[in-house]
């Protein structure tokens, strides 16, 4: 009794960690508000405080979010390996002072794989009248994992869509996504899509836009299939010890 009043012990556990996304940042504001989407689609999913960071141009960085030591399960919002992955967000995640689960980047999940064919789709590029080859392209990355990482979800698309499938890159990396367009029009190749490995317009989907191709399909944004996969990269990340 306290003041004349009954308290009560609650029997609650611990909170759910909460969810920190880490993109790249783009000066873009239709980028911008693509991965704003994602953010607010994920909170529609979980009860849980979501958040988001980045590791270039945009503030705040993970560093800056991670230093009140709150449990946190982090997911790298990168389509492939590379620096920002490797360096940046795992080194936020080393220094954070309090409990963190740094999942893996989206990678070459089936989720991915399922959105990238439905973009595709969407864009007119399956069928019997779609593209009879299709480059993947991607923003690139001095990375050699990354590259790899590249060429083998072009190969897992290829079988799956029945037609060629090249791995190419916006910069960093050859071949460049004009140079693939170029050689499967060389090879005798009828109609091209690019299929656009990222997540939001913005420098690099401008450049994937003006390579030549017939077709080339919207990033993949806040599409239902990438938010079940950053929902179960937290839910398979999410048991920790928060004391």
């Amino acid at each position: 009794m306290l003041g004349g009043m009954t308290t009560t012990t609650s029997t609650a556990g611990p909170l759910p960690p909460r969810l920190l996304l880490v993109a790249h940042g783009t000066r873009s504001a239709t980028g911008r508000r693509e991965l704003s989407r994602v953010l607010l689609e994920t909170r529609k999913r979980l009860a849980v405080d979501c958040r988001m960071a980045w590791v270039d141009i945009q503030t705040p960085g993970p560093d800056r979010v991670l230093a009140d030591a709150v449990p946190t399960v982090v997911v790298p919002l990168f389509l492939a390996r590379g620096y920002h992955v490797v360096e940046d967000v795992a080194g936020a995640c080393r220094r954070a002072p309090g409990p963190v689960s740094l999942t893996p980047h989206l990678g070459e999940e089936p989720e991915v794989v399922r959105a990238l064919v439905q973009r595709l789709a969407e864009a007119g590029g399956t069928g019997a009248f779609g593209a009879d080859a299709v480059v993947l392209g991607a923003a690139g990355s001095s990375d050699a994992d990354s590259v790899s990482e590249t060429h083998a979800l072009a190969s897992t698309l290829s079988g799956v869509l029945g037609v060629p499938v090249t791995g190419a890159f916006a910069s960093a990396s050859t071949p460049t996504v004009p140079e693939a367009v170029a050689d499967l029009r060389a090879q005798g190749h009828g109609r091209i899509a690019v299929l656009t490995h990222l997540l939001a317009p913005g420098f690099f989907a401008d450049r994937l836009a003006a390579a030549g191709a017939d077709i080339t399909t919207p990033p993949l944004g806040a599409h239902p299939e990438l938010i079940d996969l950053v929902v179960r990269r937290y839910a398979e990340n999410s048991t920790m010890n928060t004391d």
